[in-house]
């Protein structure tokens, strides 16, 4: 039997499902609210996520510094360690060599003065107690006697600092909110860090200790 043209099959949007009504359900107001509230909670999350982390990020850096020097110094290990990597990250572009000669160059600068940084730093007692590192404490060692002997500059805080806010500006300056950003944001902090203690300045107050038994005992006599 031939269908009728009137049929409620033929006749466009008519029925609940398919396209016609996928369409409809899209330009209703209520679904647009609904899809506007759930991108706004997921948004508020992500800040929210991201405010927890800053925090956190920046407590623990003021627990360093508050450590002076030695604290610093370990901030300092970890930004070689990921100026580094992100130096690397550029050089196994291979393409770039060819079309972006001068960022390649850049990324060369930055792998090595990542090394410098990580080698420089680094704790030599504490890697001879490493079961798979304590072979390159020797090395390691022999580095830095060198760095001391023929670089002297870059045993103080102060020749630090400038150091590494060589080595931010070179990065900082070569985009914006990318891991190069990132790194010359905080080889830049580092190096007003170093810059400050050198001067005396800790640019975070110390904790205030306590008083012990011995100190109550004395203030009593």
């Amino acid at each position: 039997m031939a269908l009728s043209g009137s049929s409620p099959l033929n006749q466009p949007g008519s029925s609940p499902g398919g396209f016609g009504g996928s369409k409809g359900s899209m330009d209703d107001p209520m679904v647009h609210s609904h899809i506007k509230e759930a991108a706004t909670v997921r948004m508020r999350q992500g800040v929210e996520m991201a405010k927890q982390g800053a925090i956190s990020l920046a407590g623990e850096l003021k627990t360093y510094i508050q450590e002076g020097p030695a604290g610093v110094s370990i901030l300092c290990f970890c930004g070689g360690f990921v100026t580094t990597f992100v130096g690397l990250i550029g050089l196994f572009n291979l393409s770039g060599m060819l079309f972006s000669p001068f960022n390649y160059l850049l990324d060369a600068y930055l792998c090595t003065f990542g090394v410098v940084t990580v080698l420089l730093e680094a704790d030599v007692e504490t890697v001879k107690t490493m079961s798979l590192l304590g072979r390159t404490a020797p090395f390691l060692e022999k580095y830095q006697n060198e760095v001391f002997d023929r670089a002297q500059v870059l045993t103080t805080l102060r020749g630090r600092g400038f150091f590494y806010f060589f080595v931010g500006s070179l990065a900082i300056t070569q985009c914006t909110f990318c891991l190069l950003f990132l790194v010359g944001v905080w080889n830049v902090l580092m190096g007003l860090i170093c810059f400050l203690m050198s001067f005396g300045i800790n640019p975070v107050p110390h904790r205030q200790a306590l008083p012990t038994v011995e100190d109550r005992s004395s203030a009593v006599k």
